[in-house]
This record gives structure tokens, sequence and C-alpha cells, in this order.
């Protein structure tokens, strides 16, 4: 099974624009990001995979790499043969093929054309405007820096476009408890970030902050140049600070549903652990392995014990019996569980993972 071990944390060189929301809500899981590599202890979602690619598209349809949709369908293929050779590689098969585990497939692809359409319609080359796509831009003092999917540069007028394959609004309520449509608060922060990196390297702030989605719609971020220096220096004292927890020893985190729920270096925190030890509203479970059972089918569960609460786990395949029945008695962690209808009985999935 899984083992974590002694972990070496390691200061963080630059927070990057798409990064700080993340590490502003729980420092300490940038921190873990970094002792691992960026490499993730338990699978990201299949969607996640396929939203990689469906950017790479945006980002090539940017560059006038695609031209015409003979040109799309080749790359899209390639690139998608690209990445489940990558997900078996990591051992993550059971994604494979991503368009029997992505909702909606079809339909994404349907909408990345739509910029296809969009790209050739109109001639890339036009005197005065230059398009820059996937541009780095840091800090003069290197701390902060991100690429930038797209800068359109006119005369006075500087536009930055961030291409976005999920949701990029979120219902908020107003002062009356009404609810209307507002960009995400950390697609507003990503956003005044680049504006300030373009300010810092061009001496001068874009004229237009704007998001795009696959079905081509095109959401304007309000700014001024204030709030840009703001978050600027916002996040570099967040980096000062979590890169101070490593010389001091005193790391903190924010554990909670919405910080936790979709960490992928969860099985490292302590601090989620700890918290896992008295909630029960995660598809998460610890606890000391009690019992084993493997039924006629071939089927195995496992009955674990958190506290006063007695937990059975159903589904894992015949292989997981004598791993289960050799370590009665000892603490283990099952992630990325199905939570049944019936209180304090799960089942494994495709993406469960054991840690000790």
């Amino acid at each position: 099974m899984n083992v974590i071990g002694n972990l070496t944390f390691k200061k963080i060189s630059r927070v990057s624009p798409s990064q700080f929301h993340s590490m502003k809500n729980c420092a300490y899981k940038s921190l873990l990001a970094e002792a691992f590599e960026k490499k993730p202890l338990l699978p990201v979602s299949p969607n996640a995979y396929l939203g990689t690619v469906l950017h790479k598209m945006l980002e090539l349809i940017s560059r006038g790499e695609i031209k015409n949709e003979t040109e799309f369908n080749s790359k899209f293929d390639n690139e998608i043969l690209l990445m489940e050779n990558d997900l078996k590689e990591k051992g993550y098969d059971f994604f494979v093929p991503l368009q029997m585990n992505v909702r909606d497939y079809g339909m994404k692809k349907i909408q990345l054309k739509k910029h296809l359409r969009s790209a050739t319609a109109s001639p890339r080359e036009q005197t005065g405007i230059n398009f820059i796509s996937e541009k780095w831009l840091e800090s003069k003092d290197k701390l902060v820096g991100g690429r930038m999917d797209l800068i359109i540069e006119e005369a006075d007028e500087t536009e930055i476009i961030d291409f976005k394959t999920g949701a990029i609004t979120e219902d908020v309520f107003d002062d009356n408890g009404e609810t209307y449509l507002e960009v995400k608060n950390e697609y507003q922060e990503q956003l005044k970030l680049y504006a300030y990196l373009y300010f810092d390297c061009n001496g001068k702030f874009p004229t237009q902050l704007s998001l795009v989605d696959l079905a081509k719609q095109k959401f304007d971020v309000e700014f001024t140049e204030e709030e840009c220096k703001a978050v600027f220096e916002e996040a570099k004292s967040l980096l000062t600070e979590t890169n101070k927890s490593i010389d001091t020893a005193t790391f903190k985190a924010n554990p909670s549903e919405d910080n936790c729920k979709f960490c992928l270096y969860r099985p490292a925190c302590k601090f989620y652990l700890q918290f896992l030890t008295t909630e029960n509203y995660f598809n998460d479970v610890c606890g000391l392995v009690k019992d084993v059972v493997k039924y006629q089918n071939g089927n195995v569960s496992v009955f674990v014990e958190k506290g006063n609460n007695k937990i059975s786990v159903t589904g894992f395949a015949t292989d997981k019996f004598e791993y289960f029945n050799s370590n009665r008695n000892k603490q283990i962690n099952l992630f990325n569980l199905r939570k049944e209808a019936t209180e304090f009985v799960y089942s494994a999935t495709k993406t469960t993972k054991i840690y000790e």
C-alpha cells in the first residue's frame, strides 16, 4: 500500500496567479505540493485531464496553428491519445478512454470548434494589432510570475484574455438576499495579478481584462490599478509568510470541506487527518482495521473502527483481502470512497487509494 514517509519541505520560489487563490485559502497545501514535486497523491478528476487537452487546443487555435476542421480533428485526437497514454503510465488506465469517463465530452468538443470558426472568420494578421499567446511574464523581483493565455495589443489599448474550460461565474447574494451571477473571485484576483505583471514588465496597465469559456462567452473583469497592486503585494506577502513557516516549523492549515474536499495532497496533511477523526461528511475514512470478509463472489469488505463508530467499506477486489487481514488493529486511511445511503457504510471506487 501507499506510505507517506518523512516530509522534506522546500521553499516556494514563486507564486503564480493561478496558484494564488488556493494558496491563500490554505498555504500548507502549497507546501505539500512543493514537497511532493507537484505529483498528486490522489487521482485527479478525469474532467481535469480533458480540461488540460481543451486548454491546449485553445492555445493552438489562438496562435493560429490550427486553421481548419481537419487540422482540429487531427490535433485533438493526437492530444487525447497523448493524455491517455500518460494516464496509463501513471496507473490511471481506469480513466481510459476519456470519452467514456467525462460527462458532455462530445459537447465540449463541439463548443471548442466554435473558437476555431471564430479564429478563421477574421484574419489574424491585422495592421497595428499584435496577438501574443502563452506569454510568460514575471515581476522584476521574480516572486510572482505566470503564463498569460492571450494578450491583444492595439494602439493605446491592451486586452488580457484568459481561457477557462469550466464554469466562470457563481451565484452570489446581494444585500436584499437576491442571487445574481458574478465572475468567481479567484478568477478576478488571477486576472488582476496578470494585469500587474503586465504593468511591471511594460510600464503600463492593460485596458481590459477578460475571461472566455468554451461556449465562446466573454466575461469582463472590472479593475483599478490600485486593486491590482494590492493583490500583487498580498501575493508577495503570502509567499514570504509561507516560506517563513518552514524556518520556524510553525505550520498552519485551514481544514474545511471547501479547502479539503478536492485537495490532492490530503493523504499527507496531518491537519486534515486529525480533522477526519471527528468529521464524517467526507468520502474519506480513517481508523483501525477490525475485521475483513471475503464473499463468495470475490468481493472484499473491510470493517474499520473510528472512535465509537464502526464503519464498513465494501467492494474491494479479492487481492485486497490479505492486505487488510495482515493489518488488523492498524491505522489506515481510505480516500475517494463512495458514501452509501446507510450511515457509516461506504463502497470502494476505481479511484480509491489506501494510505498507511
